[in-house]
């Protein structure tokens, strides 16, 4: 797996009042060059700039799609929605300070045999506003604070 093509989706990306595809379109086959693969692969989405919640009815959704085509941009043919976050309003935890967490999870395995990876932005509301950051990883995302143990050669006593 070649790790410089997998990595960042999204960097320092605004996202704004429109529904749009939103980064960097991740043509998996020659990042990976064995899909579908057996390897897992981890989604991380956090915020980069908080979510603006002056108007109380912003919320803010975030999709991985892929496809089987691109427009050297975005994904133009054979789009499907693999996950997707539940509508966040603006206070919502997740949102609402800069560096946390949207979502840190395992991307399903139906998303291995698509070519094209990429995010998609929903919204409603009048004047969303916020900033992420998205990557995609073969490795787990950290932990909250980076305290959790995932090996250890400590055995018990």
């Amino acid at each position: 797996m070649i790790r410089e093509l997998l990595g960042i989706l999204c960097d320092a990306e605004a996202c704004a009042d429109s529904d749009t595809y939103i980064g960097y379109c991740i043509d998996m086959v020659s990042a990976t060059h064995n899909l579908p693969g057996a390897r897992e692969l981890f989604l991380a989405i956090s915020t980069n700039v908080a979510a603006d919640y002056a108007n109380v009815d912003e919320s803010y959704q975030f999709q991985l799609r892929t496809g089987t085509g691109t427009d050297g941009t975005d994904i133009n043919a054979g789009a499907k929605t693999i996950l997707e976050t539940p509508l966040i309003a603006g206070n919502d935890g997740r949102v609402d300070t800069a560096g946390d967490f949207i979502l840190r999870c395992t991307v399903p395995y139906e998303a291995s045999g698509q070519r094209y990876w990429q995010l998609y932005y929903a919204q409603t509301g009048s004047s969303n506003t916020i900033t992420i950051d998205a990557s995609i990883t073969p490795w787990a995302p950290r932990t909250n604070y980076n305290i959790q143990v995932e090996s250890s050669n400590v055995g018990l006593p």
